[in-house]
């Protein structure tokens, strides 16, 4: 039984490919850096109820709810973010974030002890590591791997 290889019936995932859609999810401005400015700017408290009367009035109401919606949709996914974050390697906290900006790349290296070659071989493991975390922390988190055909 030890000498036996457990096989998944799961598609083969593109290990690069995959690496380079976790930095363009974490570095596109259209990504997860608008999702975030989303939470920080939109306060729901902020928000008026729509009032109720008799007479017709634009559709304040429906922004209202478009807004709350949005809001609620980029927080799922930004928790989502800090929850996988909280869930990775010390390897992929490091590299996540020097890819977020919050340290640069010669620190992350200084702090793993690795060589810049060496750096990048485990920036996309890493990469990989946070898709597969990030993928089941929600029903609305995107799935970031790409496979292989």
């Amino acid at each position: 039984m030890a000498s036996e290889q457990i096989k998944l019936d799961m598609p083969l995932v593109d290990y690069d490919k995959t690496a380079e859609s976790v930095l363009e999810f974490l570095t596109n401005k259209d990504c997860y850096p608008k999702l975030k400015r989303i939470c920080l700017t939109a306060n729901p408290k902020n928000l008026q109820s729509p009032s109720l009367s008799g007479m017709s009035s634009g559709s304040f109401g429906n922004s209202a709810d478009r807004k709350m919606s949005r809001y609620l949709a980029a927080k799922v996914i930004v928790d989502a973010v800090t929850a996988t974050l909280s869930k990775g390697s010390i390897e992929m906290k490091i590299v996540c974030d020097d890819v977020l900006g919050k340290i640069p790349s010669v620190r992350a290296m200084e702090q793993l002890h690795f060589e810049k070659s060496r750096y990048y071989e485990v920036k996309k493991r890493a990469l990989n590591e946070f898709a597969d975390i990030f993928e089941v922390q929600g029903y609305y988190c995107p799935d970031l791997h790409v496979y292989i055909d």
